[in-house]
């Protein structure tokens, strides 16, 4: 009975040590963040269900913000750019003459202007993360083609990138943004991101918005659509503030937030358009990689695919 016992404790004593290294062997690949190629689409509904939707009612007392932590998707060009500047100001740190200042900037711009290899563009697509991929390698080329052809679906946003997944609380929201443009503002804005716990979650933080003309007509209290982010949290952007659930007072001060509110109402008034309908889609989802994952919503469709990549030097 003892000699049971005993078996038993060590056993368990073993499991329980076992258990332990593969949850601190997870707990680090989640903290490095294993590289995944992601794949998004966003397009809108056929119009028998856009017709649906229009009889629906969205809800107006809400505030739109893009949150922190946002990652904007570069081109192949604006990475290399970033990379060669980033490169010459680590070169530059010790030289404090005007003519090295003047030498480095020259050397951006032509950097800019210079036409990239595909050695370098290959070796950019595979060590930086948050860069655009070429259209050829899209997965998903096929599906959104046939949206278009047989469902004369729009398509408001498509892009392919790498990146390495981490705990979903530390991801970052990458800017979305597609459709026809209203100004300075987008039919389709807003973030997603891409976390990894025990499965992959996917966080959409999405807005739709429906413009028209501004012709002095009734604004309809509609939320504010904010711009994305500048980079400057500081700064206090009319659109956090929400006119319809009154003020926020955690930002500024009372007589700070009344200006703001006479400059959000002047800003109204300026706009050629005005928000006539949006749509948000504020969701947590669970998938797993390889997959092809849907979102339905009655205004929009996204369609995700999350694939390991395995040609990233964190995975080397």
């Amino acid at each position: 009975m003892l000699a049971n016992l005993t078996t038993y404790l060590r056993h368990s004593a073993l499991f329980i040590a076992c258990s332990a290294l593969t949850s601190l062997a997870l707990a680090q690949q989640n903290a490095e963040g294993k590289w995944y190629q992601v794949e998004v689409a966003v397009f809108t509904q056929p119009e028998n269900a856009q017709l649906a939707a229009s009889q629906e009612t969205f809800r107006k007392d809400i505030t739109l913000s893009y949150g922190e932590h946002t990652q904007q998707l570069q081109s192949v060009e604006e990475a290399s750019l970033s990379k060669h500047s980033a490169n010459l100001a680590g070169q530059l740190d010790s030289v404090a003459s005007q003519e090295a200042d003047n030498n480095a900037n020259t050397d951006v711009a032509l950097a800019g202007e210079e036409p990239l290899s595909p050695e370098m563009i290959n070796e950019i697509l595979q060590t930086q993360a948050f860069v655009k991929l070429p259209v050829e390698l899209r997965n998903l080329n096929e599906t959104v083609g046939a949206l278009e052809r047989r469902n004369r679906q729009r398509i408001l946003f498509h892009e392919a990138w790498r990146q390495p997944l981490v705990d979903p609380e530390q991801a970052a929201a990458i800017i979305l943004a597609g459709g026809n443009h209203f100004e300075n503002e987008q039919e389709l804005a807003g973030t997603i991101k891409f976390g990894v716990s025990r499965y992959i979650h996917v966080h959409t933080n999405i807005w739709f918005s429906e413009f028209a003309n501004n012709v002095g007509q009734e604004q309809q209290e509609w939320p504010m659509v904010p711009t994305p982010p500048s980079g400057n949290e500081s700064q206090i952007a009319d659109a956090q503030i929400n006119l319809n659930a009154g003020l926020d007072k955690s930002k500024q001060d009372l007589w700070h937030q009344y200006d703001v509110i006479d400059t959000t109402y002047q800003n109204i008034l300026d706009k050629s358009f005005i928000v006539t309908n949006l749509a948000t889609l504020i969701q947590t989802r669970r998938m797993r990689s390889g997959e092809v994952h849907y979102i339905d919503h009655p205004k929009i469709g996204i369609l995700i695919t999350v694939i390991p990549y395995d040609g990233a030097p964190a995975n080397n």
